[in-house]
């Protein structure tokens, strides 16, 4: 601090606001740049995922694109059912083939039913409760843990004689007194 002895000196005064106010403002830059580099990464990820789209549909466009404007090709009424029958099939020799129907046996490997994780219980997810915890359990809790600390020793191993029916015990009459 500035004495009057000594006079002014400017390095004595320092301004701790001016650093709190510079720290905020590159906190929101930072935060800023990340918004726009994740509005970024979004707008990449669309733009990728439209062109993924547009290169799906090129083959089919182009075999339209080929049929419409190839003024060679012609189709007849029956041409043009099997086009629009999803059940009709063209081999690459040209031979045209209805597709066969599933067997009820693949149907059923294809519903997945009989999948092993279907079939094996599922261990990882676990139980959850179903009723409102109430008081009594509250309370039960709050016994159990006065009576093994009373029953157990620092370490958590039961004392010498004591046995984890004498802990349930001595809880119920704890929980019986609250």
């Amino acid at each position: 601090m500035a004495t009057g002895q000594q006079g002014f000196d400017s390095d004595d005064f320092f301004d701790q606001r001016r650093i709190d106010y510079d720290r905020e403002r590159s906190l929101s830059d930072r935060q800023r740049q990340d918004r726009e580099r994740a509005d970024d990464d979004r707008r990449r990820a669309l733009q990728e995922q439209r062109m993924a789209i547009l290169d799906a549909n090129r083959a089919r466009l182009d075999a339209m694109l080929t049929l419409v404007n190839d003024d060679d090709i012609t189709l007849s009424a029956e041409e043009v059912a099997v086009v629009n029958d999803r059940s009709m099939r063209m081999m690459p020799d040209g031979e045209v083939v209805r597709r066969a129907e599933p067997s009820a046996r693949d149907i059923i490997r294809q519903s997945g039913q009989f999948s092993r994780q279907n079939l094996l219980p599922r261990l990882s997810e676990p139980a959850k409760r179903t009723r409102k915890k109430t008081k009594t359990d509250k309370n039960m809790s709050k016994a159990l843990r006065q009576a093994n600390d009373k029953f157990r020793t620092a370490k958590g191993k039961l004392r010498k004689g004591a046995t984890q029916a004498q802990i349930m015990k001595y809880a119920h009459k704890l929980l019986k007194k609250m």
